[in-house]
Parts: structure tokens; C-alpha cells; sequence
């Protein structure tokens, strides 16, 4: 369709809607990194605090000066065996002896960990992470389907909406169990936003400018990010946070009448005259005019490529699978590439508590680096190849990262790093969605590129577990994070640069000396 033709007010207009619903999503994408953050703790002590204790407290309350023997430094979850029922000295408490903490004092109340006291069961604590990761998983072929059948809009819409009840019901959750069932409901909903969003944008723009809509929708995905970090700070305390958070995503229920519909969907179910009014507003909105001619012509061009992308592919994926080699070092790179690049993404986000100074600064400052990642990749993407840009995002986040474990704790280059790495995987990931499409046939590509971005999510589920890893070195965690990038660096080796080349129609133009034998090494 010559989409270059549809004046440019109309697709700014429709990028500014999506901006809102990408932000949003933004926010509640990863918010379990400060709603399920870890929570300093320690034993409550009733022989020197009386009573039963108490249930919260401030930073300082922690370490009273009777924790010199009553309690056991870097030991939050046991405690010294009681000798008698007061806390005078040291002969009232057996340091040889320890006794699992039967309640816990917290530094502060604003996190699901002290509501439902999750203290001493880390594994807990970072499951909320993973069930939040599988609602992901599953979001994708339910809202695929609901895009395909009723259309980007009503994906959106449903989406957006939906994550935004059920995370507004989170917030008045009284249990654990329950807790995770919202947290899972509300991201089988939200997970799907981005994706919607982006088709939709590029259904718009044309499939040639999908760098652009990558750009355009990573600003406000990025933005959202940092919104997070803002609002968990300034509200202090979790269910304050979501019911801020959520109710601007039932904004979206006016977007029936705001968002115009994706016109190539529209065709693709045979409503043309709805694809026709659709132009005509586009072009009174911007005081430009199309003939009844121009716009038939306009949409027969986007029927017959409709047809063409049907016929083009008679081979099944499963046979072209056991026949072709090439396909399947391509398939098997891109998973690696996915699996590697989402767990990176999401870990170097988890991991962001641990860097010294303000874990919401912090993250903030994360979010701010995908920003340059993102106007890098639009800039160079289609001047430098996608092959050498990807392996150089990827070698700048393996050297950052590897390279922080042997800085002394707390050095401000250590969060430099950080923020490098971070930059590294966002460049890494952002140009994944468009090399992976061009390293597939026309017919197959969709299919594949959701089979590599279901790898991803795989990736995505175990992030939240990175921590645990720390029980095995304080290095450890940010050590893993660096070496999966450099051997996903050195498979970029394996399959040959798109830029400027014949995308293959067809499975044999994968193994065909014009489209892959003359760029590999």
C-alpha cells in the first residue's frame, strides 16, 4: 500500500495515542522490581523487645545496641538460642546455637515482602518476578488471536484495559497466593500492549519504516520505565503505587473513537468501505484530498500483496526444517540471540538494587539509557548492517558487565558499567525485531519471529531469579549476565548481514549463494 501517501499529521496523531498505552505499559511492565524489592529484615527478639514485637519499623530500629548479642551480623533469618526470658548481656544468649526467626522486623512497610512477610523465603520474593514473566509467555498467542480476529485496536484496548483492572484488584489483595494469581491475570492483559501497538504502528507507517516505529514507541516505553521508579518513591508504599498507577488505563475505553483502525487489517478481512472512510478522515484531518480512484487503487495494491504473501510459500516450515541447514543454523541462532538478549534486558533491571545509592535513581537511570540505545539503532541500523551493529551491542554489554565484578564495591565507574550494559542489551534487543524478520522467508517470517520471541520470554521467566544466584558469590549474578552476550556475539558469525539485500521469499533462497554463502566468514 503507498502508505507514504496517508498525510504524515494522521500517522503523528496515531503515534501520539499509542504513546500513552506504551507508557503505561512501561510502568507496570517490570513492577515487581520495587513492589516485590528486597526488604532488609531481622528477627524479632521478644526477650528484648517485649511482647510479641512489633510488625515495623525504620532503618535505624533495626540494630538496637542489645543486636550486639542477641543477634548475629548477616544473619537475618536466625537468631542466638535464649538462655532466660531477659536481655541484660551477652550470658543471657548461646551464639552456638541458632534458632529460625518465628517473626521478623522490617526497615520499612513499603513492599509485598513485609506485607505478607516474606523475609527469610527469597525464592518467594523472586517468584513474583517469574509468574509475572509466564503471564508474558501466555499473553502472546491469546492476544495474537484476539488481534487477528477483531483487530489491532480491539487488542489494544483489551490489553491495556485489562491490565489495568486487574492491577488496580492487586492492590487490594490480602494474601500471598492471591496476590500472584492478579499478578499473573493482569500480565497476560498488559504483556500484549507493546506488540499491538506496534503493529498497528507499523501497519501505518509500512513494514519498510519499522525502525522508525521502533523509535517512536521506545521513547514512551522508556519514559514509562522511569515513571515507575518516580511514583513508587514519591507513594512509599505498594497499594498506594498501583492505585495510582492503574486508573489511567481505562483512558483506553475512548480509544474506539479516537484510534483509527489498522487499514491493512481492515482490507485483510474485506472491509473496504471501512478502510475507505478511514482514508477519507486521514486526509480531511491534514486539509488534503484523494480521489475515489486514487483510494481504490490504493487498497487493490495492498489486496494483491495480501495474495502474494499467501502464495509465495507451498512448503511446510516442518519439512523445510529437516531439508534445509540453513534454516536451521538461522533458527537456532535466533533463539540463542532472544533467549540470551530478553534474560539480559530483564536481569540488568532486577539486578538494579543492588548497585550503590538510590535504588529508584537508579532505575530511573537505566531506564534513561535506552533512550541513546534506541537513537543509536536509528541512526546506524541502516548505514552500518544489522549483523555488525548487533554484535558490537552485544560486546559492549558482555565487556560492561564482565568487567564490574573486579571493581571495588560501590565505585560510581561500577554503575557506569551498569548503565553501559544496559544501553548494550537495549541496542541488542531493539534490533533483534528487525534482523530476525529479514533473516526469514515472507511467509514463514511472522511465524518464526513469534517462535524466537517465545524464546525470549523463556529468557524473560528465569530473570527474576538472578538474585538467588548472588548466594553463590556477590559476582556471580552480574557475571552470568555478561558472558551470555559474548557467545551470543560470537553467532553472529553464523548467518550473514540483510542490509541492503533481496529478503528470500522462499526456504531455498535461504541456502542460495545471492542471499547467505557470500557474507558468512
Amino acid at each position: 500500500m503507498e502508505r507514504e501517501r496517508i498525510p504524515w499529521y494522521w500517522q503523528a496523531r496515531t503515534a501520539a495515542l499509542l504513546a500513552l498505552p506504551v507508557l503505561l505499559t512501561g510502568m507496570y511492565g517490570t513492577n515487581y522490581v520495587f513492589l516485590a524489592a528486597h526488604t532488609p529484615h531481622r528477627c524479632v527478639v521478644p526477650e528484648c523487645e517485649g511482647g510479641d514485637g512489633v510488625d515495623g519499623g525504620t532503618e535505624s530500629a533495626l540494630w538496637a545496641a542489645w543486636g550486639e548479642w542477641a543477634l548475629l551480623p548477616d544473619e537475618p533469618c536466625h537468631r542466638p538460642r535464649p538462655l532466660a526470658a531477659h536481655c541484660q548481656d551477652a550470658t543471657d544468649f548461646d551464639n552456638t546455637t541458632l534458632l529460625p526467626c518465628d517473626r521478623h522486623l522490617y526497615s520499612h512497610s513499603a513492599t509485598i515482602v513485609s506485607e505478607f512477610d516474606l523475609g527469610c523465603q527469597e525464592w518467594k520474593r523472586t517468584l513474583v518476578g517469574t509468574i509475572h514473566n509466564v503471564g508474558m509467555l501466555v499473553s502472546l498467542p491469546i492476544m495474537g488471536y484476539v488481534s487477528d480476529r477483531w483487530g489491532r485496536r480491539a487488542a489494544l484496548v483489551g490489553s491495556g484495559a485489562g491490565a489495568g483492572l486487574f492491577g488496580l484488584a492487586k492492590s487490594f489483595v490480602t494474601t500471598y497466593p492471591t496476590y500472584l494469581v492478579m499478578e499473573f491475570i493482569e500480565t497476560v492483559f498488559g504483556a500484549s500492549v507493546y506488540p499491538a501497538a506496534f503493529v498497528l504502528m507499523i501497519e501505518w507507517l509500512g513494514v519498510e519504516q519499522r525502525i522508525l516505529a521502533s523509535l517512536l514507541l521506545g521513547v514512551p516505553l522508556a519514559a514509562g520505565a522511569a515513571s515507575l521508579a518516580l511514583l513508587d518513591y514519591v507513594a512509599g508504599y505498594w497499594r498506594t503505587w498501583a492505585r495510582f498507577a492503574y486508573p489511567p488505563s481505562f483512558l483506553l475505553l475512548l480509544y474506539p473513537w479516537l484510534l483509527p483502525e489498522s487499514m491493512r487489517w481492515l482490507v485483510a478481512k474485506g472491509r473496504i468501505s471501512e478502510a475507505m472512510e478511514t482514508i477519507k478522515r486521514a486526509t480531511r484531518g491534514n486539509k488534503a484530498a484523494f480521489s475515489e480512484e486514487t483510494i481504490h487503487r490504493m487498497l487493490a495494491t495492498d489486496q494483491v500483496t495480501e495474495k502474494v504473501e499467501v502464495v509465495v510459500e507451498e512448503e511446510s516450515l516442518f519439512k523445510a526444517f529437516i531439508k534445509y541447514g540453513a534454516l536451521r543454523r538461522r533458527l537456532g541462532v535466533c533463539f540463542a540471540w532472544w533467549a540470551s538478549g530478553v534474560f539480559v534486558f530483564y536481569g540488568l533491571a532486577v539486578r538494579a538494587h543492588a548497585l550503590s545509592g538510590s535504588p529508584h535513581g537508579n532505575y530511573a537511570l537505566l531506564a534513561a539509557a535506552e533512550l541513546p540505545a534506541l537513537l543509536l539503532n536509528t541512526l546506524l541500523l541502516d548505514r552500518v548492517g544489522r549483523r555488525p551493529l548487533l554484535t558490537a551491542a552485544f560486546l559492549l554489554t558482555a565487556l560492561a558487565l564482565t568487567v564490574i565484578p573486579l571493581l571495588p564495591e560501590g565505585n560510581v565507574a561500577g554503575t557506569a558499567l551498569f548503565l553501559a550494559g544496559k544501553m548494550g542489551a537495549t541496542m541488542a534487543l531493539n534490533a533483534l525485531y528487525v534482523y530476525t524478520a529479514e533473516l526469514f522467508p515472507t511467509r514463514a517470517r511472522q511465524r518464526l519471529l513469534a517462535a524466537c520471541s517465545t524464546c525470549g520470554r523463556l529468557g524473560a521467566i528465569l530473570a527474576p531469579q538472578t538474585p538467588l544466584l548472588a548466594a553463590y558469590g556477590a559476582w556471580v549474578p552480574t557475571s552470568v549476565l555478561g558472558a551470555l552476550p559474548l557467545l551470543s556475539a560470537a553467532l553472529t558469525r553464523l548467518v550473514p548481514d540483510t542490509l541492503g539485500r533481496r529478503l528470500p521469499d522462499s526456504f531455498a533462497d535461504l541456502g542460495s549463494s545471492a542471499t547467505d554463502l557470500s557474507d558468512l566468514p
